[in-house]
């Protein structure tokens, strides 16, 4: 008869444990640059783009998780089920999803004109956050543009690609520029509690002007600030159990 496995559970690789250990430190960083107000738009492409990328659109994280088994490591979702339904009826031309700058909320939509007369009966209703696994948080949709969905790891790999150093594959060979017009069509000005909706032109004439630009965010950054936010918010939950594998 085969033996019953009750003992201990085997001890990590030196590499796995240095694998827990960087993404500790690097939640540590994410959190760090998330104290006191809202990171500047420099951090979310020189920081928040690399770390994310290194979880997100290489898979590190899904080797922690693997590690971290039978516990699933969650992360705090508000819903937008109810927003992609309506992207799904023609109801929204382009939408993006409910994401959060420092103590602000942000989102927009534009109504097809057929439903302006009626466009209350399809206003957003804010969620409370919910626990997800990391394949619902990763592939959440928080953009539609010109009939298709982008993705949180849509929008990380396509800073990993024009920051990242190295370009990374992507599937759909018109991603790149239907995120890089995203990119330029929409953006916010953060000025204390107050946010100041940018669009097209609007975006780069405020980032010309050197007072203005480091309060001015485009649609991929504050992106990754949210998702930066969500990521840390959910390693941080699980730390407990990530230390007892170290221990």
């Amino acid at each position: 008869m085969p033996k019953s496995s009750t003992g201990p559970p085997p001890k990590l690789s030196a590499e796995d444990r240095e694998l827990i250990q960087v993404l500790l430190d690097d939640v540590g960083v994410l959190e760090s640059l998330l104290l006191g107000g809202p990171p500047s738009p420099q951090q979310a492409r020189a920081t928040f783009g690399p770390v994310l990328r290194r979880w997100i659109v290489e898979g590190l994280f899904h080797r922690v998780q693997k590690l971290a088994n039978p516990h699933a490591i969650k992360f705090p979702l508000r819903s937008e089920a109810q927003s992609v339904k309506f992207c799904q009826a023609g109801i929204f031309v382009h939408w993006m999803g409910q994401i959060e700058i420092g103590t602000l909320g942000v989102g927009i939509r534009q109504v097809a004109p057929e439903y302006i007369p009626e466009q209350q009966k399809y206003g957003l209703r804010a969620t409370e956050p919910a626990p997800q696994v990391a394949r619902q948080f990763f592939g959440q949709k928080m953009f539609y543009w010109k009939g298709r969905f982008y993705t949180r790891a849509d929008v990380i790999t396509w800073l990993a690609n024009r920051l990242g150093g190295a370009h990374l594959d992507f599937r759909r060979k018109d991603d790149e520029t239907h995120i890089d017009e995203l990119k330029n069509y929409f953006g916010v000005e953060v000025r204390g509690t107050h946010i100041d909706m940018l669009v097209g032109d609007g975006i780069a004439r405020g980032r010309a002007d050197a007072a203005r630009r480091p309060r001015i965010y485009d649609a991929p950054e504050i992106i990754a600030i949210d998702t930066a936010r969500i990521f840390a918010a959910g390693i941080r939950a699980s730390e407990a159990q990530l230390a007892a594998l170290l221990a």
